[in-house]
């Protein structure tokens, strides 16, 4: 058995969720790749996948071997760009996570990343969960907020403040509030469940003063990507980060509210496995949108 080549096979399997779609992608017969991760099941003497007929899902041991697995690809891939002179060259498949906020200052700028690099693909997924390096096969992500202490690298790339803010429309005909408490007669637009604090416990400070009101919830945005163009279309007030209601506050779609009062600023920062090396095509992204974050 060659087993560096059932171990790619094996990670491939692992990013595409299927034998099939595996197969495909390093263009084999399916066949000949369940085979190999056959053999490399009995080599390392454990099960990898639990297969039923509706879905692949790996075991816990097998959770474990693809992490270490991966990371040996990768080294191994890296050393071969390094052999041939491309050290500072990105290439192949990238997969990245980012938090729904930062689409609208990213993927506008993705085509100068991908026209200065020719040899680098790009897949992206909405998610703000470092887990996700492992649950999804991600090479980076993009978070906002805290970060758990953890064995992965972390680099912060900048900041995103919240900032309040409505339609026009919908303030001609609801009213402007003029205090925080003033919310409390509008309603609100939430991204995440009404029971969560965190999103219909809303956090201003004033010099010494602090203050927290609860809003009105009227519609929910559960992954978060609908939340600026709800707000935007007049249905209630909103809280988004700044930097993803940036375009519509300055086209006037969207009015910021409460200018006297400063509402939660939180990190944002480019989470990836720890290693000897970092891939060139992590390093290139990390870099990319460190400067399209910074500030």
């Amino acid at each position: 058995m060659d087993k560096l080549r059932a171990i790619r096979f094996f990670c491939r399997t692992v990013e595409a969720r299927s034998f099939a779609a595996a197969a495909h992608s390093l263009d084999v017969v399916p066949s000949a790749l369940s085979k190999a991760v056959a053999a490399l099941e009995r080599e390392v003497g454990f099960t990898l996948f639990n297969r039923t007929t509706r879905k692949l899902s790996l075991t816990m041991e097998g959770q474990a071997y693809y992490a270490r697995c991966r990371a040996i690809v990768r080294e191994l891939d890296d050393a071969e760009i390094d052999a041939r002179g491309g050290a500072a060259e990105p290439r192949g498949l990238l997969r990245v996570g980012l938090h729904p906020a930062l689409r609208g200052i990213l993927f506008p700028a993705l085509r100068g990343l991908l026209d200065a690099h020719p040899l680098l693909r790009l897949e992206t997924f909405i998610t703000n969960s470092p887990t996700s390096l492992l649950d999804q096969s991600l090479d980076v992500v993009l978070c906002v907020g805290a970060l758990a202490d953890s064995t992965l690298v972390a680099r912060r790339l900048g900041g995103a403040a919240l900032v309040v803010c409505a339609a026009p429309d919908y303030l001609r005909r609801w009213g402007e509030p003029r205090t925080p408490g003033d919310l409390r007669r509008h309603r609100a637009i939430i991204p995440a469940r009404a029971d969560e604090a965190r999103s219909t416990e809303w956090e201003f400070t004033r010099g010494k003063t602090r203050e927290i009101v609860a809003v009105p919830v009227r519609l929910i945005v559960r992954d978060g990507v609908g939340l600026v163009d709800a707000g935007a279309g007049g249905g209630g007030v909103i809280r988004p980060y700044e930097i993803a209601a940036r375009a519509h506050l300055t086209s006037g779609r969207l009015k910021a509210l409460l200018p006297e009062w400063s509402s939660p600023h939180h990190p944002i920062h480019a989470v990836f496995p720890g290693g000897r090396s970092v891939p060139a095509k992590v390093r290139i992204f990390v870099d990319f949108a460190g400067a399209l974050l910074d500030g």
